[in-house]
């Protein structure tokens, strides 16, 4: 009887220590990685590395990953679709994305006129300019309009395409 009764707890502790042991895991986590990269006419950043649980898409193709872990999230922001000639017009635009104002600095030019035009990528023209083609920098408010991507075009007095930005107001 004393022998089964030893049995007996001999097992309750090695159940008890094993038990006891198994909730001992530390917690452990899977990282990514993840670059930034960005010149004067746009930028790239993404992750990779996790699983991805749930994926939404906005309207302009970027997508969010989202549940316990992210994954393989990626955004490309393109600044300037048709940079001007610099013998032309040297020019800069930013902050892009925006909030309240962008910035045209106008470094050199060789132009009497210089005109600014802001479109809604649906074609509405939400603003249009007219500035001295003189080295400048002119303030656009887009404190007004909605969050959302619109271009930024650049023509001189005949009408004369200079260049294009893509502008993102959030």
């Amino acid at each position: 009887m004393r022998v089964k009764h030893n049995l007996t707890l001999l097992t309750f502790l090695v159940f008890s220590i094993t038990g006891a042991l198994a909730q001992g895991i530390a917690p452990q986590s899977v990282n990514s990685a993840g670059v930034n990269m960005s010149q004067s006419n746009g930028s790239l950043s993404f992750t990779v590395g996790e699983l991805v649980v749930l994926s939404q898409m906005d309207s302009d193709g970027n997508t969010l990953g989202s549940g316990f872990t992210n994954s393989a999230v990626s955004s490309t922001m393109v600044v300037s679709i048709a940079e001007p000639n610099s013998e032309e017009l040297n020019v800069r635009v930013y902050p892009n994305p925006t909030t309240d104002l962008v910035f045209v600095d106008v470094s050199d030019t060789k132009l009497e006129w210089l005109y600014v035009e802001v479109y809604e990528l649906q074609g509405k023209l939400m603003s249009s300019e007219k500035y001295a083609g003189i080295t400048n920098k002119i303030g656009i408010n887009t404190q007004a309009y909605s969050t959302g991507t619109y271009m930024l075009n650049l023509k001189d007095k005949s009408g004369k395409m200079l260049g294009s930005y893509k502008l993102i107001k959030q």
